[in-house]
C-alpha cells in the first residue's frame, strides 16, 4: 500500500489569503484541532509499519483548495492505473470550515486516509506563514516528521503536479539510479538562485557549485534508508533562519527549502540533472483545477460538486 500524505505548498500565491490584515498575528489561531473529529481512518498496524512501500506527501491552505482537490482526484486515477494501493494522509494548513468538510466527505469516498494538522506552536515564529511564508522552512519540517513516523520511501509533490503513472510503477528504478534521492531540475544554475550566505553558514566554496542544476521543491522522492542524514541536515538547518533564509536574501535571488535542499544534496553528490519528463512530473498544473474537478465529478456519480 502506497502512503500519501498531503500538505498544502504555497507556491506563488499560494497563501496570499494570509497575508491580508484579517490574518497577520499567529496562524495558529485559525485551525481547531477538532475539525475532524468523528472520522476514523481504516488503516491496519500492517497499514502504518509497513515501511517497503512510499508515502506521498502534497499540500494547500484555503485559496488553494481547487488544486487539492484536482490532485486528489487525479492522483486518485493515476495510482489506480498503476495498479499500487494508496494511504493518503492530508495535512490542513488552514481550510475554511466548509472546505474541511469537503474534504472529510472525500476521505469517506475513499480519496483519502486521514486529515492532519500541523503544529505549528512546535517550531520557531518566522516558519509562520503569514510572514515572508513561513521562508518555506515548514516544509523540509513536514518531511522530516514523515521520516520519522514512516521510513522507507518518501515523494512529496505540490498539490499544483500531475504524475504520470510510470514514475509509480518505477519510483524504485529512479531511486537505485539516483542513490536515494529523486528530485527533476528546474531552470537557472546554483549561482543563479543560491545566496552566498548559504556558503558563509557552511563555510564552503560556491565555486564547487555554481554551475550546477538546481533541484525541483515541487517533486522530490527520497529513499529514508539511504538519505535519512541528508532529511536531517535539511530539517535542522531550516529550524535557523540564518541557514535557511540568510539575511539578504529573498525570492529574488533565493529559493529557500529549495536552495538548501539543492546545496545539500550536491555537497553528497546528488546532482539533479534529470528533466521533469524523464520522471513523468507535470509541475504548476493546476490553472485549470475548476474545469478538471467539474469535468470529474460529471463522470463519477458518487460525488457531488459543492
Amino acid at each position: 500500500m502506497t502512503r500519501i500524505y498531503l500538505h498544502v505548498y504555497p507556491d506563488s500565491d499560494l497563501f496570499k489569503d494570509y497575508e491580508d490584515e484579517k490574518l497577520k498575528g499567529n496562524y495558529t489561531n485559525d485551525i481547531k484541532n477538532d475539525k475532524y473529529e468523528g472520522y476514523e481512518d481504516e488503516e491496519t498496524d500492517e497499514d502504518l509499519t509497513n515501511d517497503i512501500l512510499p508515502t506521498i506527501i502534497t499540500g494547500a491552505s484555503k485559496n488553494h483548495f481547487c488544486p487539492l482537490k484536482s490532485f486528489l482526484y487525479s492522483i486518485h486515477e493515476t495510482i489506480k492505473e498503476s495498479q499500487t494501493k494508496t494511504r493518503i494522509i492530508v495535512y490542513d494548513l488552514g481550510l475554511s470550515n466548509k472546505q474541511s468538510e469537503e474534504l472529510s466527505d472525500l476521505q469517506n469516498k475513499g480519496y483519502l486516509t486521514k486529515v492532519e494538522l500541523f503544529d505549528w506552536s512546535k517550531y520557531p515564529s518566522f516558519w509562520n506563514i503569514s510572514i515572508a511564508r513561513g521562508e518555506y522552512a515548514w516544509k523540509p519540517g513536514m518531511i522530516y516528521e514523515i521520516s520519522q513516523k514512516y521510513p522507507g520511501v518518501i515523494i512529496w509533490l505540490d498539490s499544483g503536479t500531475k504524475v504520470e503513472e510510470n514514475f509509480f510503477r518505477n519510483v524504485n528504478k529512479f531511486l537505485d539510479e539516483s542513490n536515494g534521492f529523486v528530485s527533476p531540475s528546474s531552470p537557472g544554475l546554483m549561482i543563479n538562485w543560491t545566496h552566498p550566505g548559504i556558503y558563509d553558514y557552511f563555510n564552503d566554496d560556491h565555486t564547487k557549485y555554481d554551475n550546477l542544476p538546481n533541484c525541483n521543491g515541487a517533486s522530490i522522492a527520497f529513499d529514508t534508508k539511504r538519505t535519512q542524514s541528508l532529511i536531517d541536515s535539511w530539517y535542522e538547518c531550516a529550524l535557523d533562519k540564518d541557514c535557511i533564509a540568510p539575511p539578504g536574501s529573498s525570492r529574488a535571488n533565493h529559493r529557500q527549502d529549495q536552495t538548501l535542499l539543492t546545496y545539500l544534496a550536491a555537497r553528497e553528490g546528488r546532482i539533479c540533472d534529470q528533466d521533469r519528463g524523464y520522471f513523468g512530473f507535470h509541475i504548476h498544473d493546476d490553472s485549470n483545477c475548476k474545469k478538471e474537478i467539474k469535468q470529474y465529478e460529471s463522470e463519477h456519480n458518487n460525488l457531488k460538486e459543492h
